[in-house]
C-alpha cells in the first residue's frame, strides 16, 4: 500500500512537469550520514559521497514566492570504520532513495537576472533498494522484514542559493525525522548535505 502510494506521487509529479511553466533538471552531490541514537546516546557515522539528480518544477505563488518540487533519485547511507588485532575495516552501508521535496522559497531580487534563495519544507523518500559492503563483500539490504529497514524516509530540508538566469546553485540540507529501521531499542535517521546545479527551462518567474 505504501508503495503505492509513492509511485501514484511520483505519477502525478510527473504529469505536474508535463504541464509546469517553469521545470528544469537538477543534479549535484551527496555528502551523506546516518545518526544512530539509543540508551541516552546518539553516534553519527562517516559520511560517504552519492549523487542526486532528476526533473524539479517551480510555481511562482506571488512576487517572490514560490513552491518547488521535483522527484529525485538520491544516494544516501554511511561508512563506520574499526579496527581490531591491528587490523582495519570499513563498512559503507548505501541506500537509494527516490525523493520528493516540497519546499516553499522566497527570492531577493539582486538585479534583472540575479536573485538569492531561501527555501525549506518537507521531503517524503522511499527507499528503492540498498546493499552493505565490507571486505566480505556486499549484501543487499532487506526492507519490511521485523528489525530490518523501512522503505519510508521523511524530514525536513533546507536550503540557500543563488538563481542566475536559468540556472540555480545551491546549497541543501535534509535532516531525516523518521526511523528507518524496524526497531524500538534505536532510532536511525538519515542526514544529507547537498551542493546541487540546476536548469530551468523557459528561465524562471
Amino acid at each position: 500500500m505504501k508503495a503505492k502510494l509513492i509511485y501514484f506521487v511520483a505519477l502525478m509529479l510527473l504529469v505536474q512537469i508535463v504541464n509546469a511553466q517553469t521545470f528544469g533538471i537538477k543534479g549535484g552531490i551527496n555528502f551523506a550520514n546516518i545518526a544512530y541514537s539509543g540508551g541516552g546516546t546518539t553516534v553519527t557515522e562517516k559520511s560517504i559521497t552519492g549523487v542526486h539528480f532528476g526533473p524539479i518544477m517551480d510555481f511562482p505563488l506571488q512576487e517572490n514566492l514560490s513552491l518547488n518540487t521535483g522527484l529525485l533519485f538520491s544516494i544516501k547511507g554511511s561508512k563506520s570504520e574499526d579496527s581490531y588485532a591491528g587490523m582495519s575495516y570499513t563498512t559503507t552501508t548505501t541506500l537509494n532513495y527516490l525523493v520528493v521535496p516540497i519546499n516553499l522559497g522566497y527570492k531577493f531580487p539582486i538585479d534583472k537576472s540575479t536573485k538569492l534563495l531561501i527555501q525549506a519544507g518537507p521531503y517524503l523518500g522511499y527507499a528503492l533498494s540498498g546493499k552493505v559492503k565490507d571486505s566480505g563483500g556486499s549484501t543487499d539490504i532487506k526492507f519490511g522484514e521485523k528489525g530490518g529497514a523501512k522503505r519510508l524516509d521523511m524530514g525536513l530540508g533546507f536550503g540557500a542559493g543563488v538563481e542566475l538566469g536559468s540556472l540555480v546553485v545551491s546549497l541543501n540540507y535534509e535532516l531525516g525525522l523518521a526511523n528507518i529501521e524496524d526497531s524500538s531499542d534505536y532510532k536511525v535517521k538519515n542526514k544529507v548535505l547537498q551542493i546541487s546545479l540546476a536548469y530551468m527551462f523557459g528561465g524562471l518567474k
